[in-house]
């Protein structure tokens, strides 16, 4: 047996139970003395299990007499992790897979299970989905590409002609890209750190982004200590290049936790002006006081705010982030657990996200500006609450924008990145100038 693949297990089954992939398997591997490889072993094999749920159910059901949902939990979760090795690992032999599996029954306490296990995978182990007939397109895309059919729905809707290659998008893996703080240390001197310590990187559209080729922990690359970069994908760091920051400028990040956001705003500000970042969670605007502390940004506050109401605290800002709550779906690859998320309460989200659009106007200088930005390409989300805000605020328009990302789209100058034509998140960036 295994001790990796019952790590697997153990993590699928508190999954089930609500918990967060993400934390889920952090918690487990750091309470295992696990080798590197076993590390990766593990991180690849869950989240490839999590992240094909829908497509392992779908082959499992049709082997099984029995209703999934009616299994022991414990069976299904080994089942799933199994075949996730058949038909994804080509690293791992289809015995070993399937041994191993069996050999899992026993420490789950389903001894009885044995047999079960190994016919089905054995029946499995050569399925094509490919060549699978369903009863219509949107199953199809569904089981095809393991995502909920409300997802399935909007991108159709919203991307008729494209919508099979956006659902294939989703399974791109992240690129793991930082932005350097260059308040201190110069890009030039941090690439050059990079190299000195053996680390590879690739440039990425901004001379203070850059994409670092690293399979261990943040903290372990060179200059993190030191405050010289944090974590950030290039869909928000563009966010806030589109803002067009200048020195001494006031900055309010409206909804501003995890604080990426607010941190991109000092580095342009370089010192100078001022950042008040809101989150109504205590919790969360701790996560940017200590990120302020080590990246050493001294002009920025946190101020416990809700985004959609009114706080006549705030004072008057030259430029506003206004990076709303959304349904995620551009993130899907980094978080595969938003893949069966259901999408039934977008239209109070989209009325959520064009209040605090509007509350967020109300803080803003003449001729400063507001970027409306979301993590989803839920046109629903996006353009439908731009234009919806324009239409009833005739003192705004959309600013030009000049996007160095190739292949992003921009319509109307409202600029979508779609992950497989830039190979970043899916992301939605407008810019809106208050002229009187």
């Amino acid at each position: 047996m295994d001790l990796t693949r019952k790590l697997v297990v153990d993590c699928l089954l508190k999954v089930e139970s609500s918990g967060f992939s993400n934390l889920v398997l952090a918690s487990e591997i750091d309470s295992h003395n696990l080798t590197n490889q076993d590390k990766a072993f593990a991180t690849k094999l869950f989240y490839g299990t999590v992240e094909r749920k829908l497509t392992l159910n779908y082959i499992l059901q049709k082997q099984l007499s029995k209703p999934i949902a009616k299994m022991d939990k414990e069976v299904v979760a080994i089942l799933q992790s199994g075949l996730y090795q058949l038909l994804y690992m080509q690293s791992v032999p289809d015995y070993a897979a399937i041994n191993q599996a069996v050999g899992l029954c026993p420490v789950f306490k389903k001894t009885s299970a044995k047999g079960l296990v190994n016919a089905v995978l054995r029946k499995c182990q050569k399925f094509d989905i490919e060549k699978e007939v369903f009863k219509d397109r949107l199953t199809e895309l569904s089981v095809k590409y393991s995502v909920n059919t409300d997802i399935v729905k909007i991108i159709l809707r919203d991307y008729p002609e494209i919508a099979e290659d956006i659902l294939r998008g989703m399974f791109i893996t992240p690129k793991f890209t930082v932005k350097i703080n260059t308040t201190k240390i110069s890009a030039d001197n941090f690439r050059k750190l990079l190299i000195e310590r053996g680390l590879s990187y690739n440039d990425m559209p901004f001379c203070d982004g850059v994409e670092i080729i690293h399979r261990g922990s943040v903290t372990d690359i060179p200059g993190f200590a030191e405050g010289y970069f944090y974590v950030q994908g290039i869909t928000s760091q563009y966010a806030v290049k589109a803002a067009d920051i200048h020195k001494n400028d006031d900055i309010l990040d409206l909804c501003a936790a995890p604080g990426g956001k607010s941190f991109a705003a000092a580095v342009e500000l370089g010192g100078s002006g001022s950042v008040t970042s809101c989150d109504p969670n205590p919790s969360r605007l701790k996560l940017i006081q200590d990120g302020a502390k080590r990246l050493g940004f001294e002009n920025i506050t946190t101020v416990q705010n809700s985004g959609e109401v009114y706080n006549d605290s705030l004072k008057q800002y030259n430029v506003i982030i206004c990076d709303v709550p959304c349904s995620g779906i551009g993130i899907i690859p980094k978080k595969p657990d938003l893949r069966y998320k259901s999408m039934g309460d977008v239209e109070n989200l989209a009325q959520l996200q064009y209040e605090i659009l509007s509350t967020a106007s109300r803080y803003l200088k003449e001729n400063g500006t507001i970027v409306y930005s979301t993590c989803t390409i839920n046109k629903q989300e996006n353009e439908q609450v731009v234009d919806r805000f324009l239409k009833e605020n005739t003192n705004y328009k959309l600013e030009k924008q000049h996007c160095p990302v190739e292949n992003v789209i921009n319509s109307d100058e409202k600029v979508t990145f779609l992950s497989h034509l830039t190979g970043f998140d899916g992301f939605f960036v407008a810019v809106l100038r208050k002229m009187w």
